[in-house]
Parts: structure tokens; sequence; C-alpha cells
């Protein structure tokens, strides 16, 4: 029961915090508090929205407390981040960017995680029956395994991306440059494509397969991987670190 109100409101904050907030936004709202307020004003607005199509029969006060705590993390955070830069003990490099995100990230999860423990009690088909279960209910598909499927996509597209990033860039060599004609979206593309094949192997339970996936991509970095050490380093992080999302992915929403 947890477990799937979890993921219901895992699906929600993904698409609030990630899918509908652009680069731009999450940039500045670091910057300047009035984007942070904005940001809280969309997630509360998308989450809401969601909430009422999809979940009529949500409790208005878990979906203030859903928007009310994100709002509430974001600005504690502003106002750590602009506090810490005051003092000069926070300067905004990379470990720090990355070591806040991830923090922050991890606030949102325990909170969410603490919503949904205190809505145990709730009966999750009267929470969206009305809404998308008319459509479960015409396509003859199981909520449980769409809802899985929805929350571990929607993880392993963007937030992964943005996960993934955030690590390396700890991690990223000095002199590393791209080669001519690179395009990162085209590798972020890769990377998700990468973990969707991977999550669908291991859910029909072909482990093995897992492997030729790595195999076929470093294949087409070898030249570069074998000159160059420090890249070869590199490169392995990021595709343990992919690798890691989309096995957490499969064992925890499939």
């Amino acid at each position: 029961m947890i477990k799937t109100v979890f993921t219901i409101l895992l699906c929600v904050h993904l698409l609030g915090d990630f899918y509908f907030q652009t680069q731009r936004m999450a940039d500045r709202k670091r910057e300047k508090f009035s984007w942070t307020i904005c940001h809280s004003f969309a997630y509360a607005v998308c989450s809401l929205l969601l909430f009422f199509l999809f979940l009529p029969g949500m409790k208005l006060r878990y979906m203030l407390a859903f928007v009310l705590a994100h709002a509430f993390i974001d600005i504690v955070k502003y106002a750590a981040c602009r506090f810490l830069s005051g003092k000069r003990l926070f300067t905004d490099s990379a470990p720090n960017s990355r070591n806040v995100f991830l923090l922050d990230q991890a606030a949102h999860l325990l909170t969410i995680l603490g919503i949904a423990f205190w809505m145990r009690t709730a009966d999750c088909a009267e929470l969206y029956r009305a809404g998308a279960g008319v459509f479960f209910d015409a396509f003859g598909l199981s909520e449980t395994e769409l809802l899985g499927w929805a929350a571990g996509v929607l993880g392993i597209h963007k937030p992964a991306n943005i996960v993934i990033a955030n690590i390396l860039s700890g991690y990223k060599p000095s002199d590393k440059k791209e080669p001519e004609g690179t395009d990162r979206n085209a590798g972020r593309m890769i990377g998700t494509l990468e973990r969707i094949i991977m999550v669908i192997f291991i859910s029909i339970g072909q482990y093995s397969a897992v492997g030729l996936v790595l195999t076929a991509k470093s294949i087409a970095r070898y030249d570069r991987i074998s000159k160059d050490q420090a890249f070869a380093e590199y490169y392995l992080l990021g595709t343990l670190l992919s690798t890691i999302c989309a096995v957490i992915a499969a064992l925890i929403f499939l």
C-alpha cells in the first residue's frame, strides 16, 4: 500500500521538479528568491492539477502537505546557500552544487516517503478509480504495473541524466575536451535509451543481455578509451552510474 502511494507521489514529483522545470529556472532560482517562489508556485499548480485529474479521491490535507513541504525545502535550501555564501563557507563549485542537489532531492524523497506513510490507511482504489482508473479499465491494464513503469521511465530519463551529470561534474578530467561534432543531447538520449533497454531486459529476466548493451556502448568509444586513461575512468564511472540507476529503477518499481 505504502509503495503504491509512494510511486504515485514520486511520479508527480518527477514531473513537477524535473520535466516541468526548465534549466533556466533551475539556474536562476539559486540566484534570486523570486525564482524560487516562481518554481514553488509552478510546482504546486502542476501537482494539484495532476492530483485533481488522476487522484480525485485524495484528501486536500495530503495535497497541501505535499506542495508546502516542497516549497519549504526549496526555501530553506535557498536561504542556507545564501547564508553560507555570505560567510564564504560555500562557493558555486561543481562539488558543492552536486552536494546541494543530492541533499535537496534526498529531502524531497524523505518527505514523499513520510507523506506516503501518513496516507497508508487510504484506499488506493478510491484515490484514482474515478480518474485514471477509467483509463486503466478501458485498456485492461494493471494499475500497479503501469504506475511502476511510469515511475521507472520518468526516473531513468531526465532525473537520472541530471543526477549522473552532477556526480560526474566533480570527476571530469581537467583537460577533457569534447570531440568536434559531439552533441551533448545525443549523449543524454543514448544514456536514456541504454537504461530503458537494461530495465526491459531485467524485467524479463534476461540479465546477461545487459552486458551486451554495455559492450555495444564501449565499442563506440573504444579508440578514445584505449588512448586516454583519464577519459576511460570518467567513462567507466558514468557507465556504472547509469547501470546503477537502471538496476535501482527495475528493483524498486517493477
